[in-house]
């Protein structure tokens, strides 16, 4: 999808095929993918389909072949198959890894060998913000965190690693921020509207806010990842009571049993820690 946005003031029309059902259905959720769908320019989308064959003339490409028959003319092709971890060098050695080949660390980035640390993209680290569960998350901004902590701890200035993931990418011309780690949410409080190309999304998991993405809501979505690195919890009460009091973007009203407007949600800091243009 970034390679797309870049192309396209460059060319005259730009396809992008997907296995999902929605563009980043897994990194931001359906409901962004559905709103991906509809920021069309010179852009189309087929979804839930697979390349099956490349035809070209004089080594060039010429035209695409779908899975659902549908043939697709092409000048260039830009390929995107995922990643897998670059470990082979390591498998029969003492160092342990997860089912998928990356290395497990502990949140002072240390493998099971002693003086042996490991970071970025291959390894899987307790994420203290989702309650230490292991993870591995392919960003430049969190494998720059675990270099910082793997060099304190080879001085033996012991620190933890306490960082929020925090990245961005350009969707269609448009920068969208993501802070958090939104998986198994199940919920999205809305604050704005898709189709205003102006929101901000805060995900749910029982109860509490776990992620939040924006666009054109500056600087809301640095100003989530603070509170949650400092291990502040952000209840749904608390964005709902954003989206619907604080800020009234959205005709939505809160109702108590005895249908009376809801009090504020109670906080330590009044929602200071948010900030919406």
């Amino acid at each position: 999808m970034e390679v797309a946005s870049y192309l396209i003031d460059k060319s005259s029309s730009i396809t992008v095929i997907g296995s999902s059902d929605l563009p980043y259905q897994n990194t931001l959720g359906r409901e962004i993918g559905k709103f991906t769908l509809t920021v069309k320019r010179n852009v189309k989308f087929y979804m839930n389909d697979n390349v099956t064959e490349v035809k070209g003339v004089d080594g060039k490409v010429k035209e695409v072949v779908l899975k659902s028959g549908k043939v697709i003319p092409a000048d260039v092709l830009i390929v995107g198959v995922g990643i897998f971890p670059n470990s082979q060098f390591l498998q029969g050695s003492k160092i342990t890894m997860d089912s998928k080949h990356f290395v497990i660390v502990d949140k002072y980035m240390r493998t099971n060998v002693p003086d042996v640390f490991c970071a970025g993209d291959l390894a899987t680290f307790p994420l203290a913000m989702a309650k230490n569960r292991l993870v591995n998350i392919g960003h430049w901004q969190m494998a720059q965190a675990h270099g910082r902590i793997v060099a304190l701890n080879m001085i033996n200035k012991a620190t933890e690693l306490n960082s929020v993931p925090f990245y961005w990418t350009v969707l269609l011309g448009k920068t969208i921020r993501y802070a958090g780690y939104g998986e198994g949410y199940t919920e999205i409080v809305m604050k704005g509207k898709f189709e205003d190309r102006k929101f901000l999304a805060l995900y749910i998991k029982d109860d509490e806010v776990i992620a939040a993405a924006g666009l054109n809501y500056d600087p809301a979505v640095s100003a989530v990842a603070e509170r949650l690195v400092t291990g502040n919890v952000i209840t749904k009460a608390e964005a709902q009571y954003v989206q619907s009091v604080c800020f009234p973007l959205l005709t939505v009203v809160l109702r108590t049993p005895d249908a009376v407007s809801p009090s504020p949600p109670d906080r330590s800091d009044d929602l200071s820690w948010l900030q919406l243009s």
